[in-house]
């Protein structure tokens, strides 16, 4: 729908609509009110959904952080060097020694 409107601004002054431009920012601005007029989102509302937005990205961004990190422990395990080395207890350690 944004692609649309900004088709829509591009046909209108006949180029690409500029940042400098203000008379097309302001073509734009109007078209994507319009839509969110229709979608029912106010512009008081942006924050908020950028915010959702921003926390969802960061937390699909660390699950394929966790996933990556499992899956190299996993690597790690099966080599032979490895084999005969016990895996400590991660709560049973002492974090004074690692400062």
């Amino acid at each position: 729908m944004m692609m649309d409107a900004l088709d829509k601004v591009e046909k209108e002054i006949k180029k690409p609509p500029m940042r400098d431009d203000k008379k097309s920012m302001a073509l734009l601005t109007a078209e994507f009110d319009k839509i969110n007029k229709k979608l029912g989102i106010r512009k008081e509302d942006l924050l908020k959904y950028e915010d959702q937005l921003e926390l969802k990205i960061a937390k699909a961004q660390l699950e394929e952080l966790k996933k990556d990190a499992l899956e190299a422990m996993e690597t790690q395990k099966k080599r032979e060097e490895f084999k005969d080395e016990a895996i400590p207890d991660v709560k049973s350690l002492d974090m004074q020694n690692f400062i």
